[in-house]
């Protein structure tokens, strides 16, 4: 049985997975999940935990700046085939923080706005559990070719 697409993405989006689909990685970490994923759009949740909030009891700007740069990549990248499958880098990112989140649920969406061969740029943002708007983010992504990651012999 194949991994499906969605582990895939997640697997090369997040830096130092180092191994195969159901091992954690930074958004595993993070409690990130993949809600949607289509043509030029993606969707990711985050529930907040303790841990993502800073000393003021707000979430902390990098992990929103994460959901953003995750949610971007993933609407630049979606492909049918395992073999049409390809990851990102990202090259350039904007991030406005316009309101604080405490508690709930987060929902960040990205369309994929166009680009070229070799480059696509994205708009995301980030709603609360009231559907206001947290933050917002502009990108800008580098494709790159995915190739088999070895397992990670660590854990044995």
């Amino acid at each position: 049985m194949s991994k499906p697409r969605h582990l895939l993405a997640m697997q090369y989006l997040s830096a130092g997975s180092g191994g195969s689909g159901g091992q954690a990685n930074f958004n595993t970490a993070l409690g990130v999940e993949l809600t949607e994923w289509r043509p030029d759009f993606a969707r990711v949740e985050l529930e907040i935990r303790p841990d993502h909030q800073n000393g003021a009891g707000s979430v902390h700007g990098g992990v929103l700046m994460s959901l953003l740069d995750t949610v971007s990549g993933f609407a630049g990248i979606y492909a049918e085939t395992d073999d049409e499958q390809r990851g990102c880098a990202t090259i350039a990112m904007n991030v406005k923080f316009l309101k604080p989140a405490h508690a709930g649920r987060l929902v960040a969406e990205a369309h994929s706005q166009g680009g070229g061969r070799n480059i696509f740029f994205t708009r995301a943002e980030i709603r609360d559990a009231d559907g206001a708007v947290v933050a917002t983010g502009d990108g800008t992504f580098r494709y790159r070719t995915l190739s088999p990651r070895p397992a990670n012999d660590a854990a044995e």
